[in-house]
């Protein structure tokens, strides 16, 4: 008997959440005896794959430009070229989980079954500029796109804000990010070695993200600042606004204290030896670096962002966005009393649970 196929789609296997999405759900499903493939418009691979799930490439070789007729003429090609692939070397897929706006976008014209767009941040959040300058067309463009399919969103607070933009238009569902407990546990035993960056156990800081607006570097420099800084700041991550964060620690007087440390494909030994982790989000749509800290048994503190931050932690270890003052108490009184701001994993988060969940939800439709 064929194996039913599992196809995940995305732009390319980078390092963020939604990467790590796709890459626990592949392993999962792949456990789970069912045929994996994950397709990607770029072959750029920072995250590994399980060995038992198939790698596809299909290059759009399109610009992101601005919504307009050219640009949808652009995609509708993409996504035929995407369909003629699919069915030519993978099969029929049983399940297709769409991930991030632009494949969304694209895959709105896909003639391929069993599609459900995924999605991994709060659209007000991700389109408020847009919103602002151009509201109508925003708004149908918006519809267009996630109308096309069933949508699963990886927060109620994400589903939610969908709701309250397009309209109950089409099905959704809320669906937490999956997190493999058993594979970052083994994951902690491998490289790198904490020492190779001059660091001890329980003696840093640690913030994992990439250096993107939303991430709030800037004000957790600033509230950090404001600390004893008896512990160093490590950052974790990279992005177009490193250069702009190393900048601000020299302004503050605090890079003699701060490491960047750059992206790490295994960022897990480093959050397990961490006293504290922090996560300074403006905006997020789950906050999977909340999750893996404790799943790991590391205490955690975020700032209480809309949606994913707050399903995830009890209050006392939320601080508002913006609140300096308030992040730099926090930091502090986190340090002392670590214990505080453990909070356990839920074992529905994980990869089999949230697996079952995307096949239940897909069968209902």
């Amino acid at each position: 008997m064929t194996k039913p196929i599992i196809l995940l789609i995305l732009k390319a296997l980078e390092g963020r959440g939604a990467e790590r999405m796709v890459t626990t759900l592949a392993r999962a499903y792949a456990d789970m005896n069912y045929c994996v493939h994950v397709l990607c418009l770029e072959d750029t691979q920072k995250m590994p794959l399980d060995q038992r799930v198939n790698y596809h490439v299909v290059p759009y070789n399109e610009p992101l430009l601005p919504q307009h007729s050219e640009q949808a003429t652009a995609y509708k090609s993409v996504a035929k070229r995407i369909d003629d692939y699919v069915l030519g070397n993978i099969g029929k897929p049983s399940l297709i989980l769409v991930n991030i706006y632009k494949l969304n976008w694209i895959m709105a014209y896909s003639q391929l079954p069993n599609i459900i767009n995924v999605l991994h941040t709060a659209l007000s959040k991700q389109f408020a500029d847009k919103l602002i300058a151009e509201p109508v067309s925003t708004l149908t463009h918006l519809k267009m796109v996630y109308g096309a399919y069933p949508c699963s969103c990886v927060s109620e607070g994400a589903r939610q804000d969908l709701l309250a933009l397009i309209g109950n238009i089409n099905t959704t569902k809320t669906i937490y990010n999956p997190c493999d407990v058993k594979t970052i546990k083994q994951a902690v035993a491998q490289p790198p070695n904490i020492n190779q960056f001059g660091l001890s156990a329980n003696g840093y800081i640690i913030h994992v993200a990439s250096f993107d607006i939303m991430k709030g570097h800037q004000d957790l420099l600033q509230a950090y600042a404001k600390t004893d800084r008896k512990l160093p700041l490590v950052l974790v991550g990279s992005g177009k606004l490193e250069e702009q964060i190393k900048q601000l620690a020299k302004q503050l007087g605090i890079d003699d204290c701060v490491k960047f440390l750059g992206f790490q494909a295994n960022p897990y030994p480093l959050i397990v030896a961490a006293a504290l982790l922090v996560l300074t989000s403006k905006f997020e749509g789950f906050g999977y670096v909340i999750v893996e800290a404790q799943a790991l048994n590391v205490p955690v503190i975020s700032t209480d962002c809309p949606f994913g931050p707050r399903e995830l932690l009890p209050k006392q270890s939320l601080v508002a966005v913006g609140d300096i003052e308030g992040l730099a108490k926090l930091i502090s009184a986190a340090l002392i009393s670590p214990e505080r701001y453990k909070a356990p994993f839920d074992q529905q988060l994980l990869p089999d649970n949230i697996a079952d969940q995307y096949l239940k939800f897909s069968g209902k439709l």
